[in-house]
């Protein structure tokens, strides 16, 4: 029986390295796709300890062409997907709104939603073909609750749970579930390099937990709805953020 195999876009670090490293423990075959081949390297070294080369494909996600080629591949080698974790994203530009650029705009919403769309549309087929499969994209707090400077970025990540939601319905009947993550303030190494140690204190410190979220402790959220546990789960989105937000 080959492995449960978990594709994961962004996978090549901050939350997305936590994911494929836990991923990697719970004995599933996880695939990094990504544009970063240097982040990514460093990933596929850090597994080398368990004796696994863990596979990586590069591709730049907002490219269909690029991501139906790489899901092919991933098909044609490891015979098929089992879980896919959408975390490719991020903020790049905090502006008010009317400095907001069309390019800026465009680009954020690539970069979260489009990416997204592409790789669940690029999966969907290989999964309906077994009959079974599980999809987790990723949302943010500000995709709840909006956040000034942040109006590009608050619309993609509200935007991907009503897809979510909206896939949820449309898969259900071909045994695949859809489900959204959203972590709050997480201390990634891209985030946590924007704020100097007294802004991290106080930022973190505010929060009802007391903290930021480490990495690995959404990617066990992210475990979790992959997993035979959440079987009867979908279209849901799991908040991992400390009471950051209570929806």
């Amino acid at each position: 029986m080959r492995k449960r195999v978990a594709v994961v876009s962004g996978g090549a670090q901050g939350i997305g390295r936590a994911v494929v490293l836990r991923f990697l423990e719970e004995g599933y075959l996880p695939v990094i796709l990504d544009r970063d081949a240097e982040a990514a390297t460093k990933t596929v070294e850090a597994a080398k300890v368990d004796g696994v080369v863990i596979p990586f494909i590069e591709a730049d996600l907002i490219k269909k062409h690029e991501v139906t080629s790489a899901f092919d591949r991933i098909v044609d080698t490891h015979g098929g997907i089992d879980v896919l974790v959408n975390l490719a994203g991020g903020t790049f530009h905090k502006n008010p709104i009317h400095l907001v650029t069309p390019a800026q705009w465009k680009e954020c919403l690539d970069l979260n939603l489009k990416t997204t769309f592409l790789c669940c549309q690029a999966a969907i087929g290989p999964m309906k073909g077994a009959g079974r499969g599980t999809i987790i994209n990723t949302s943010s707090n500000f995709g709840i609750t909006g956040g000034a400077e942040r109006t590009h970025y608050a619309a993609a990540k509200a935007a991907i749970i009503a897809f979510s939601k909206s896939l949820a319905a449309e898969l259900a009947p071909c045994g695949i579930r859809v489900n959204t993550i959203a972590p709050g303030l997480t201390a990634s190494e891209r985030v946590r390099s924007r704020y100097t140690e007294d802004e991290w204190r106080s930022m973190s410190g505010a929060l009802p937990m007391g903290r930021a979220a480490r990495p690995e402790e959404i990617a066990d959220g992210i475990l979790f709805l992959a997993g035979d546990e959440s079987d009867y789960v979908t279209g849901a989105t799991l908040h991992v953020n400390g009471g950051m937000v209570m929806p």
